[in-house]
């Protein structure tokens, strides 16, 4: 984690005035600053920044805040996020403790370094990115590189002093630190929302048969939640409101390059429900523009499926046959006449799905009708009827044929009692899945009463699991900020505890024994009576 020395030292050079400067046109009243508010819409500013305070406050919708929470809210980034992104306008280096994988990164920056120098000294990897139609301001822009061959890498990593468990740890060596991740191929780094390198991936430039790969997972890098190029597209989606999701590195950079600068694209994987909730931070209409052939537009009727069951709005861009967006930006093709005959998430999962049956044939029209109903199944309640409709129209059938009768056992659970307090809780942990091991520590299954089922599919990160969905998606159940959740499991705990010791009291334990015990019980409502969070204990 970083330092706390270290965040005061930024505070102390951070100007409130300029910061907030960076996003809104502010007008000089006074003593302070005056502006329209960016977190809600006016026509009068309330929005006021004060230098001598150095905080901000709106008179209209409440917000407020130091330079930190500024940044947190208007670029939608976690705390150390936000550290980090002032640490880097201010081009301030951040400390962080030994215990810290993000001290790492620097390892990272220099390996990078020394992958961007080999590009230009290796003149058909500079030729490939030329021939691909990337511009050198692009190859500057997103850091491209070029691993040599092993044994080069290897004379790099000793002359310049690298630890080499960390450069395993970090995904750049092999796990038995071997061989390089990445040789002869050109280097795309992968970078964290703030702007750290995080993992690379890259491409092939010889015969070999995985064209691309990409780092292992590791204490920093998790392929499955992270977006290539997010950290460049963020502020662009935030005021656009539109995010295009592609699948590949050279999709994006091209994009980028044409003014689409709002494209991000998934990591070798296809988009799962670990990626979401940094797509709802976004607040964004999601277009998918995958490639045309059978993969692609099985990926995008996948990712479809996943975006339309969690109320994401949308919809799905198909280019030519064997083309992806990169080619269509090499070749010139007018972009908008593509983005302009998008097909909405509901009308692309129907009509892909169907196409495949010949609808002449009872049989396979009948397929048709059971698959659409496994997936309307899936569907919260609230958008069911509006997809059956639809589905309807295409199929030229009754609505009737395909609602779904639920079981009562169904129905039940649907109907069943939110209890607010538990569902505020795991409707946190399911948007901010990265505190869930801190968390864990603390709030034990049992602890619940009435959704200690719901909070067990969080923990296993089962997220497409109708049960959760029918939590999170309720608007009536709130996600919290960190200091709200934990206050709201302390309020949990401490009856969980005092229920512990009246049963404990009761017991047949042995005197010594259930004196220890009680010790430790009261120890633990002691502290959190104090607002503190103590470790869950299953022996007790």
């Amino acid at each position: 984690m970083i330092k706390p020395e270290s965040i005061e030292n930024l505070k102390s050079i951070v100007d409130i005035v300029d910061v907030v400067g960076n996003y809104v046109q502010l007008k000089k009243q006074g003593s302070n600053y005056t502006a329209l508010c960016p977190f809600h819409s006016e026509k009068t500013p309330s929005f006021v920044v004060s230098p001598a305070k150095q905080i901000y406050h709106c008179f209209g919708c409440g917000a407020s805040g130091d330079a930190i929470k500024f940044v947190m809210d208007i670029e939608k980034l976690s705390y150390p996020e936000a550290i980090e992104k002032l640490a880097s306008m201010y081009n301030f280096k951040l400390e962080y403790t030994k215990s810290s994988s993000f001290v790492k990164t620097d390892t990272l920056e220099k390996v990078n370094s020394f992958y961007i120098q080999e590009l230009y000294k290796t003149k058909n990897a500079y030729e490939y990115l030329k021939q691909r139609g990337i511009n050198d301001s692009t190859i500057e822009k997103f850091a491209l590189g070029y691993a040599p061959d092993s044994k080069k890498q290897f004379m790099f990593f000793k002359n310049a002093n690298l630890d080499f468990k960390e450069l395993k740890d970090l995904g750049v060596l092999s796990e038995n630190g071997e061989y390089p991740r990445l040789i002869e191929r050109i280097t795309f780094p992968i970078f964290s929302p703030s702007g750290k390198i995080i993992a690379m991936g890259g491409r092939t430039i010889t015969d070999h048969p995985a064209k691309y790969i990409n780092f292992t997972n590791t204490k920093i890098f998790n392929k499955s939640k992270t977006f290539y190029g997010l950290n460049f597209a963020r502020e662009h989606i935030l005021r656009k409101k539109e995010a295009i999701i592609v699948e590949g590195y050279m999709d994006v950079i091209m994009l980028h390059q044409a003014g689409y600068n709002t494209a991000i694209a998934t990591l070798g994987t296809a988009l799962t429900p670990d990626h979401l909730p940094q797509l709802k931070k976004l607040s964004a209409r999601i277009l998918l523009s995958y490639d045309s052939d059978n993969a692609g537009i099985n990926a995008a009727l996948k990712a479809s499926k996943l975006l339309f069951r969690s109320f994401f709005e949308g919809g799905v861009i198909l280019f030519p046959q064997g083309l992806d967006p990169a080619d269509v930006v090499k070749n010139g093709d007018d972009l908008n006449e593509y983005f302009k005959n998008q097909i909405p998430f509901m009308d692309f999962i129907i009509n892909y799905t169907i196409q495949k049956y010949d609808l002449k044939n009872p049989v396979q029209k009948k397929q048709a009708v059971d698959e659409l109903k496994e997936y309307i199944f899936s569907l919260p309640e609230l958008i069911q009827e509006s997809f059956i409709t639809k589905a309807a129209q295409f199929l030229q059938i009754s609505p009737k044929l395909l609602t779904v009768r639920r079981s009562k056992d169904t129905t039940v659970n649907n109907n069943k009692k939110i209890e607010i307090a538990e569902a505020s809780i795991i409707k946190t942990l399911y948007e901010n899945p990265h505190i869930m091991d801190e968390i864990v520590e603390y709030l034990s299954l049992d602890v619940f009463k009435t959704h200690r089922h719901e909070l067990s599919l969080v923990y296993q990160e089962k997220f497409e699991d109708p049960a959760l969905l029918d939590i999170v998606l309720r608007e009536d159940v709130l996600s919290l900020d960190m200091d709200t959740l934990k206050k709201q499991i302390i309020k949990l705990l401490i009856p969980y505890y005092q229920q512990k010791v009246l049963q404990l009291k009761t017991s047949n334990l042995p005197t010594d024994e259930k004196m220890h015990k009680l010790k430790i019980l009261n120890y633990k409502i002691l502290q959190l009576k104090k607002g503190e969070l103590v470790e869950s204990d299953s022996t007790i």
